[in-house]
């Protein structure tokens, strides 16, 4: 099956689109797709720890079931963890089952994709 590559762009609860691009990865692989997801920009925040949303389902707890769905790890991008002065330790995943990637890392992902969806 396809290779793809889920970009989450979008902060937690602003909108429907970043708990959307969570379950369109975890759907993705029930198809037998390969699936990576890259969280890039204000997305990075549906990582944060201690979120405590009202009448939304919480991001965190929707990205910590990735790995069970074998997407694994989870990819965010270091510049925009940068960009939002955060550093690992502030997100609520095991630092183990993420991976940073730096520009040229993000580009050789997206190269090795066949299809690239941004949420």
């Amino acid at each position: 099956m396809a290779t793809l590559t889920i970009l989450l762009t979008q902060p937690p609860y602003a909108s429907q689109q970043a708990s959307d691009g969570i379950e369109f990865a975890l759907a993705s692989t029930n198809y037998g797709h390969e699936c990576n997801v890259v969280f890039s920009g204000k997305g990075i925040l549906q990582l944060l720890a201690n979120q405590q949303p009202v009448e939304r389902k919480n991001q965190l707890k929707q990205a910590r079931v990735l790995p069970f769905y074998d997407i694994e790890p989870v990819y965010v991008c270091q510049a925009s963890l940068a960009a939002l002065n955060l550093s690992v330790t502030d997100l609520g995943i095991d630092e183990d089952d993420i991976t940073l990637l730096d520009a040229p890392a993000l580009h050789q992902l997206l190269a090795h994709s066949e299809h690239t969806v941004t949420f």
